[in-house]
């Protein structure tokens, strides 16, 4: 049998879609529906308002990265490993792109948005704490510096690439020796 589209889903995906191709302000009531193939009737029983959708495409984005970065192994050594992480958020394909576009559009808008500033907060503080304890356990020295320090990194080259896509080989080539340097901090 053949599984019902989820709107709630499909409502989300819109909504990231949408933003991706024309930031925040382009989306609407109208635009998400007629963008997910449902009617805005439909759309406003599955969500009050625009926050809610917001909201939603938040949680999918962020639900979708941290499900890719939960498949990256330990192998290898530290300074590989953490590459490997780092580079799996980097802009480098359209899916990663699209991502690092909605991502920043949410940033932007946190500036003015309170609740997209706290999710926001939430997320780097959880990601902070996860990169802390795996720093802790390889025996780092001052993994909260340590961990600062490459999100920093990430941030910095992520957004880099996404008005200077030609430089992926030049970052991508700079990154281990970068974290190699601020693992021995």
């Amino acid at each position: 049998m053949n599984r019902a589209p989820d709107k709630h889903e499909a409502f989300a995906e819109s909504v990231l879609k949408l933003i991706v191709r024309g930031g925040i302000q382009a989306v609407s009531v109208r635009t998400v529906a007629s963008d997910a193939g449902w009617s805005v009737g439909a759309l406003q029983k599955t969500f009050p308002n625009k926050e809610a959708l917001l909201r939603a495409s938040l949680q999918l984005l962020v639900a979708r990265v941290d499900t890719r970065m939960e498949t990256i192994p330990f192998t290898g050594d530290a300074a590989d490993y953490l590459v490997r992480l780092i580079t799996e958020t980097l802009p480098l394909d359209q899916v990663r792109r699209d991502e690092a576009l909605a991502w920043n559009a949410f940033t932007a808008e946190a500036t003015h948005t309170q609740w997209i500033a706290d999710m926001l907060t939430s997320q780097d503080e959880r990601i902070s704490e996860q990169l802390v304890q795996a720093l802790s356990a390889l025996g780092v020295p001052q993994p909260a510096i340590t961990a600062a320090s490459i999100l920093a990194v990430s941030d910095g080259f992520a957004t880099r690439l996404l008005y200077n896509p030609d430089r992926a080989e030049e970052l991508r080539a700079a990154l281990e020796p970068i974290i190699s340097r601020l693992l021995v901090m």
